[in-house]
């Protein structure tokens, strides 16, 4: 059954569901229909006998229960109101073991527990009745506390939650409603692996339950786990095809896999649904755009700024193109949007990004500022950002000696070539221009280094030592595993190059892990000036990606750290990274290739010098920008902006 069938036969049972309170003896009809259509549904049959006891056919009821609970023996509703009716019939010993079935496969609903325990009382079992309604106050009790815990979780008081479920799992170990909330608390303040690792377990003890595996594929997304979520949506939708939310969340995690065309496929189907076609223009613009179909990129995104629902994600993505030009009708649109008292504050966020690009393109600089200046701080009045540098820490660890007997115990491949830098430093060129090489893989930017680094902050190293003195401990093996780990992870976003690039800008902060892990990897630092680079990151909206970035001052405090950092590892690594000038590259392209080129081992193709001309697939905000031929008027565009970038000079020491 594909997707569209199965969303439009659940549409139609939803419809009826609805319709029994005003006509009954209608619906019954088109179930009855239905079922000649589609035998044994048991969503339809379980309508189908609410319908019969609403009309008082208490044996119709039965009979339909009866063929419920043969074909679906898991379905819990269908025993306990078949057991009712039969109860009500003089059958007490068939009632009780069908309360017996239920209880035992799913004990968590109290209400079943103390009917079990009535009919077993009716029954003269007056020790069984004892048992029963015991299990019914203990698990009305812990029901009531895991209720109040949700509750705490839904109003943000995280520590409280945290806390009741655990004296709740000290109560029934392993209880899986609880550990479901502390997987949503763990995925909260982003500790996605905590989250994915409870989900996993909880999904091997409930591989049915749906809205289980959903949350673990949604928890395997955020921990950059691709293939093991795609994996679970292909399963989920197995289990339950008309569950759209499950395509969609497929086509995001086909999207990180670069798996385009697929998740392209996905959001055009997913556009003929009706609640799903606004939402599924912006994502589906988004791709486009990636694969280079601007135009059709463009459309998508021209659609949903009519919608309220999408509107300041729309404006933005027409503004993140970077190429395109706001009409004066729509630059009229989004300040009316941005002055209204009901516009989310999201949504004024992103617009005010997209009017200070607008303002920009119009060479009205100082009103783009303003725009600019209010969108950072909308954001950080949604988001507070407290910046913390770990430059000491890592200095302290991965210092000269560290690096005098590690190496040997890494992967000795020199596959991986890590590009690295500020944002919005040239890192994209750089990608473009070496994956335009017949040897060298593109893939993403890609966060499993992080996540590694992530990882040993909360290892069970001796005296719990945080990320990097965890590192101290690991064994041969360890390292090894590791290193094959972040292997497997790239492997199905690589062709069959010998290299790959991994593009993840931040990666400068573990230089040291990098170096640990893979002795021979290819280290590109990217650097240009800091007041450009700095400007661009204060200009662009980047979500939950480098949250540094919406404050000029937190962002030369965060140049310094690099600056520091990256001097620190040529000192520990001498000659085994290689700088390269932005500046430079856009005036001199050649020179610069062939410096790279040479530096990576790779013999040079005149490929590299027209990268404009690959069409690969760019996911960055500089996808159209390396689409072009080289331009220099961009080196000294911050310069329009000069007088008020003041915060960053001072700290940067200009």
């Amino acid at each position: 059954m594909d997707m569209l069938e199965a969303y439009r036969i659940n549409g139609t049972l939803e419809a009826l569901e609805a319709w029994i309170p005003k006509d009954v003896e209608k619906v019954k009809l088109a179930l009855d229909d239905f079922l000649n259509k589609h035998d044994l549904d048991k969503r339809a049959l379980f309508l189908l006998a609410r319908c019969h006891l609403l009309c008082d056919e208490t044996e119709k009821a039965k009979d339909t229960l009866q063929v419920l609970v043969r074909s679906h023996p898991g379905h819990i509703s269908a025993k306990v109101e078949l057991a009712k009716i039969l109860f009500g019939q003089g059958d007490t010993t068939a009632a009780i073991k069908l309360l017996r079935e239920a209880t035992n496969a799913d004990p968590v609903y109290h209400d079943n527990w103390r009917l079990l325990g009535e009919y077993l009382e009716h029954d003269e079992q007056h020790q069984e009745s004892k048992e029963a309604l015991a299990q019914y106050d203990m698990i009305k009790a812990f029901n009531a506390v895991l209720q109040q815990a949700q509750q705490e979780l839904n109003n943000g008081n995280f520590e409280m939650a945290d806390k009741m479920c655990r004296q709740l799992l000290q109560k029934v170990p392993n209880e899986i409603r609880t550990l479901r909330l502390l997987a949503r608390i763990a995925r909260h303040f982003h500790y996605f692996e905590v989250s994915t690792s409870i989900l996993t377990d909880c999904v091997k003890s409930r591989p049915d339950d749906v809205a289980l595996g959903f949350e673990l594929a949604g928890s395997l997304l955020a921990n950059r786990r691709f293939q093991q979520a795609l994996e679970q949506c292909n399963r989920l939708i197995e289990l339950a095809p008309e569950n759209i939310d499950t395509y969609e969340l497929k086509a995001e995690v086909l999207f990180n896999l670069g798996q385009y065309e697929e998740t392209i496929a996905i959001y055009r189907e997913l556009t003929e649904v009706h609640e799903m076609s606004e939402l599924c223009l912006v994502p589906l613009g988004k791709v486009l755009k990636t694969v280079g179909n601007t135009e059709e990129a463009i459309s998508c995104f021209h659609k949903a700024t009519k919608s309220e629902l999408t509107r300041g994600q729309a404006f933005w993505e027409l503004a993140n193109l970077k190429t395109y030009r706001f009409t004066d009708e729509e630059i009229a649109s989004m300040q009316s949007l941005e002055m209204a008292d009901d516009t989310p504050a999201m949504d004024k966020v992103l617009i005010r990004f997209a009017l200070g690009k607008a303002m920009e393109d119009q060479k009205q600089f100082a009103e783009s500022f303003e725009h600019y200046q209010a969108a950072n701080r909308g954001y950080l009045e949604i988001r507070p950002v407290q910046y913390a540098s770990r430059t000491a820490s890592l200095k302290s660890f991965f210092n000269a000696e560290y690096f005098s007997g590690k190496n040997e115990k890494g992967n000795t491949t020199n596959a991986p070539i890590f590009v690295v830098g500020l944002p919005r430093s040239g890192s994209t060129l750089v990608e473009q221009i070496l994956t335009c090489h017949s040897m060298v893989d593109a893939t993403t930017e890609l966060n499993e280094i992080t996540s590694i680094a992530r990882e040993l902050s909360m290892s069970n190293s001796p005296g719990g030592a945080q990320y990097p003195q965890s590192m101290a401990g690991l064994e041969a093996n360890e390292i090894q595993g590791l290193a094959q780990r972040y292997l497997d992870f790239v492997q199905p976003m690589r062709q069959q190059a010998a290299h790959f690039v991994d593009k993840q800008p931040d990666n400068f902060h573990h230089i040291g892990l990098i170096k640990t892990l893979f002795p021979n990897a290819k280290i590109i630092d990217i650097r240009r000036d800091p007041m450009a680079s700095g400007w661009s990151l204060y200009s662009q909206f980047f979500a939950e990606s480098f949250r540094f970035s919406y404050d000029l001052a937190t962002i030369g405090q965060y140049y310094n750290d690099y600056i520091e950092l990256m001097d620190h590892w040529h000192a520990v690594l001498p000659g085994q990274i290689l700088t390269v000038s932005y500046e430079e590259l856009v005036s001199d392209l050649s020179t610069a290739v062939e410096s790279m080129l040479q530096y990576c081992g790779l013999e040079f193709e005149p490929a590299c010098l027209d990268f404009h001309k690959n069409r690969r697939a760019v996911a960055t905000p500089s996808s159209e920008q390396v689409r072009q031929a080289l331009y220099v008027k961009a080196i000294d565009h911050w310069k329009n902006y000069d007088e008020f970038l003041t915060p960053l000079k001072q700290v940067i020491g200009r």
